[in-house]
């Protein structure tokens, strides 16, 4: 894992960022508690979404966790009051790190995970947009072990990416699952040697970062309505923004890199 560095917006030592080119790190930092998350950790976590969506320069995002894990989920001994104090509710404007509630990230978001990915840990890492995972990486979602349920949205991303009775089989017995079986079932899209796991990540979020942005932005948003509300309303969405981009100078670009047999350079206009 990087060097990283603390920046300015996030005000905790327990989450780091690092600018590199387009891309923006975002590491979980408590790695003597499994990087279990805490009120700070979350609030530092929507610190850091809100910069990374306001700022035109960075154009993907990588969350992984120092230490020898992922994330081990949420801090138990504070679970109960983060929920009673509202601590976990996110008003418009404001970044939910699960990203069911409040402003949702409008950009790419790769999660690199190694070792132990629990709980509110893999709800994380379930709310970006793919999940590349180290060999021999544990996974597992055992909230109904400890009276509660995956309410960090795991009970509705789960069937998302990996079907009903798939995801029903895990949450259900709170069970855990390896790589190889994350992958088999589409939980994780990418396995890799531990060594390689943050630089493979790093480059991938690179090669988004090398396309036009707003054509990755509206990918993005047409995909996340067909997950929503269906094809349908998807397909209803895309004359608006079809209208958009192909006026657009990246558009123009794109065609010009096409005929020169170059890659494109794109600005985001």
């Amino acid at each position: 894992m990087p060097e990283s560095t603390i920046e300015a917006g996030v005000k905790s030592s327990t989450v780091t960022t690092e600018v590199r080119g387009n891309v923006l790190l975002i590491g979980l930092n408590r790695p003597d508690k499994k990087n279990a998350l805490t009120g700070e950790m979350f609030s530092a976590l929507a610190d850091a979404y809100k910069r990374y969506d306001s700022d035109d320069d960075l154009r993907c995002a990588v969350l992984y966790g120092e230490g020898g894990v992922f994330c081990a989920g949420a801090d138990m001994t504070q679970l109960k009051e983060l929920v009673e104090s509202g601590a976990l509710v996110y008003n418009e404007g404001e970044y939910d790190p699960f990203g069911m509630e409040g402003s949702r990230l409008s950009k790419p978001l790769i999660s690199a995970v190694h070792g132990m990915c629990f709980a509110g840990g893999l709800e994380l890492a379930l709310a970006g947009e793919f999940i590349v995972a180290a060999e021999g990486t544990l996974f597992g979602q055992p909230e109904v072990l400890r009276g509660v349920f995956a309410f960090g949205g795991g009970a509705a991303r789960w069937a998302e990416r990996v079907g009903y009775a798939n995801a029903q089989r895990y949450l259900l017995t709170g069970n855990h699952l390896d790589s190889t079986e994350a992958f088999r079932i589409g939980l994780v899209q990418e396995v890799v040697p531990a060594a390689e796991l943050f630089d493979r990540a790093v480059g991938l979020a690179n090669e988004i970062a090398a396309a036009a942005p707003m054509g990755v932005h509206h990918s993005l948003a047409v995909s996340r309505i067909a997950a929503a509300e269906g094809t349908t309303a998807a397909f209803k969405a895309v004359p608006q923004l079809r209208s958009e981009v192909v006026g657009s100078s990246d558009a123009a670009e794109g065609v010009a890199s096409f005929l020169e047999r170059r890659a494109g350079v794109y600005t985001g206009n």
